[in-house]
């Protein structure tokens, strides 16, 4: 009696943190079905003061999101901006992080664990450190304005390539003699060997890359001039907004690309090391 008990406690404390987790989610969902005029009635600070908390629209409507796809473009081109700015940061990353973790694990060459040991020390610094120089390096390469500016820097990742070190390191090292053995390359034992192997962590840095950069607001503000330029992820913090209805919808627009990747891929991020022998 006393066991099961404690499990209905455990269940009922394991609810109500999901809830308090899921509330703002759950709250933009719903104000996102509102009419505009619910929504400015609810967040008017005109006094200083949150009016109401209402969950429940008066009248269930999609006007939010046709404003948002058709009648706002300025909204759905900045989501496409952040397609531009995060897709190819995404793919750039996952191929550029598993070549050189691959060259880290397994291959041997002078000054290897030294240059890990560098790329160590990057992944300890904080964002706000390497702006400034990465500020300076684009505008000598004359990238500001450009969505290379956001995209290159984040294509080559210290956080990446450690992630991905760690899967291949479970990989044995005979599997890869043998193949040498065999008169295979280093680039088929890449392409035939360490990729099938390591899918959960290539997925795994694949999501975590994409809401990494699908999130970005600091690099975009800096880099860009034009805020025709920015993403959507900018315009969602723009709390002086007064529209603030079409940020509920844009916010859920915004938020359903994450969910159908994680969607695609979360079996594969629950084991993204493979193998017993770290090597």
């Amino acid at each position: 009696m006393k066991d099961t008990v404690m499990k209905i406690l455990k269940y009922i404390l394991l609810i109500a943190v999901t809830v308090l987790f899921l509330f703002p989610v759950i709250y933009m969902l719903a104000c996102s079905f509102m009419t505009g005029s619910q929504v400015s009635e609810m967040l008017n600070f005109s006094d200083g003061k949150y009016k109401e908390l209402n969950m429940i629209p008066n009248m269930a409507t999609l006007e939010q999101f046709y404003q948002t796809l058709f009648r706002k473009p300025e909204y759905l081109l900045k989501f496409w901006n952040s397609v531009v700015c995060t897709f190819p940061t995404v793919i750039g990353q996952v191929a550029v992080s598993s070549l050189a973790a691959f060259a880290f694990a397994k291959l041997k060459f002078p000054f290897r664990d030294k240059l890990f040991f560098i790329y160590i020390i990057l992944l300890i610094l904080p964002l706000q450190v390497t702006l400034v120089p990465d500020y300076m390096i684009l505008e000598n390469m004359n990238l500001l304005n450009n969505f290379l500016a956001v995209i290159l820097p984040g294509t080559f990742s210290a956080f990446g390539i450690c992630l991905l070190r760690q899967s291949i390191k479970y990989i044995p090292d005979s599997a890869i003699e043998a193949a040498r053995v065999d008169g295979a390359s280093y680039l088929k034992i890449f392409t035939n060997i360490i990729l099938p192997q390591i899918k959960g962590g290539l997925i795994t840095l694949a999501l975590l890359c994409f809401i990494d950069n699908w999130n970005v607001v600091e690099q975009p503000l800096i880099y860009f001039d034009n805020e025709g330029m920015y993403p959507l992820s900018v315009t969602l913090t723009d709390v002086g907004s007064s529209d603030y209805g079409i940020i509920f919808a844009c916010g859920v627009i915004f938020m359903i690309p994450a969910l159908l990747i994680y969607l695609y891929g979360h079996r594969d991020i629950d084991s993204p090391f493979v193998g017993t022998d770290k090597g």
